[in-house]
């Protein structure tokens, strides 16, 4: 299992659920944007993925944890969580999904 931290002050716990299907919990100082939270939520659902021997994945559940005490001064904290259902291709149906692959490698660094 794939069970890595996405930025330096983001701790990440992955639990299993089912062959198909994993949750993870995130939680941390200095949360990210939102659209820096999704893009490393992505990234790492993808190599959840690929790392069950699955293609595809949609998410599920996406929700914020226990309400944090925010301190002034203190910078800003993350808790959130999201299921992640992983597909083999044909196996989708007619939901929406994401290419674990294609994900990966959007986010390559760029030459």
């Amino acid at each position: 299992m794939a069970s890595l931290a996405l930025s330096a002050c983001l701790s990440t716990k992955v639990s299993s659920l089912a062959p198909n299907m994993v949750r993870v919990n995130l939680q941390g100082a200095d949360a990210p944007s939102d659209e820096q939270a999704l893009k490393e939520a992505l990234v790492l659902a993808s190599k959840e993925t690929l790392a069950h021997e699955y293609d595809l994945f949609r998410f599920i559940d996406w929700s914020a944890g226990p309400a944090q005490l925010a301190t002034p001064g203190q910078p800003a904290v993350a808790n959130f969580a999201v299921t992640v259902v992983m597909f083999r291709y044909g196996e989708q149906g007619s939901n929406p999904v994401f290419d674990a692959r294609a994900v990966l490698k959007t986010q390559e660094p760029q030459q």
